[in-house]
């Protein structure tokens, strides 16, 4: 695929579907519902995104990646069930702490879920982490952006990581889906217009994550780098601590910026590491 089409594909395709989606959901829904159904958006602009290239798996899906399409719309579908039914938080955070242990088995099936070797044992440590991370960017999304902008930044990061690593599927997911995170900050900046509802979280950040495990289980991306990338997370509590001793960071208009910068540093390191010198990181599996 040609260098500008694989951007249109990849970058303008998602921002440009998901704030349709974003906008037509809070029309359709209204001042409440519509608000608090936005973040259906997210996955709305990652599955027109691979409908685009590679194109829509319409038959029962067997490429990982082709399922991970799957699994975000059916995220997107379970999460909107839960905004509906549930005005609080706990819902959706427990379902996000199983999330991605149904999607790394989905997408790897017999060989993440075969008892020889240490295969389940790595499949409940790494469902284990990537369901505690999931259920973290849940709860630092009070504010509508730090959660969605911080799994943005990951799955970028996982998109640079898998292109220095050859390969190529977690690059062409990875970058739509830091793709509709910018534009949910396109929608929510400077004012905070919609909460991250259920569908975004488990249908966008949810994918993220998943995307994480499947490189990191079954992918040429070495393991290490993976967890690196994924300490963004960790990084993300010093913003708000920052923005306590620097005056202005702590503003509105500011601060999603302070956050992807922050938190893009593990992933820089990691993307810089598959470039320079992939040799010398040492490989968890």
């Amino acid at each position: 695929m040609p260098l500008t089409d694989a951007l249109i594909a990849r970058l303008a395709v998602p921002v440009v579907a998901t704030i349709a989606a974003v906008l037509l959901v809070r029309l359709a829904g209204g001042r409440v519902v519509g608000a608090r159904t936005a973040a259906f958006g997210l996955p709305v602009g990652f599955v027109a995104a691979y409908a685009v290239a590679p194109g829509w798996p319409w038959a029962p899906p067997t490429d990982p990646f082709d399922q991970l399409a799957w699994f975000a719309l059916g995220g997107a579908l379970l999460g909107l069930a839960v905004d509906l039914a549930t005005r609080g938080r706990v819902a959706a955070t427990m379902v996000a702490l199983v999330w991605p242990a149904l999607g790394i088995a989905w997408l790897g099936g017999g060989d993440v879920l075969n008892t020889e070797g240490s295969n389940l044992y790595r499949f409940g440590e790494v469902s284990l982490v990537l369901g505690l991370a999931l259920a973290r960017l849940h709860l630092i999304s009070v504010d509508g952006l730090s959660g969605p902008v911080t799994a943005a930044v990951i799955a970028a990061g996982y998109g640079g990581a898998g292109r220095a690593a050859r390969g190529s599927g977690v690059a062409a997911v990875g970058l739509p889906l830091a793709a509709v995170g910018l534009a949910w900050l396109g929608c929510n900046w400077p004012v905070r217009r919609f909460p991250l509802g259920a569908a975004g979280l488990l249908g966008a950040s949810g994918a993220t994550m998943v995307l994480a495990g499947h490189a990191a289980l079954q992918t040429p991306v070495n393991a290490s780098l993976v967890l690196l990338v994924l300490a963004g997370i960790l990084v993300q509590p010093a913003v708000p601590a920052l923005a306590v001793r620097i005056p202005g960071l702590g503003s509105p208009g500011v601060r999603p910026f302070a956050t992807v910068l922050l938190t893009s540093v593990p992933g820089v390191i990691a993307i810089a590491l598959a470039w320079l010198a992939p040799d010398l990181v040492p490989s968890l599996y």
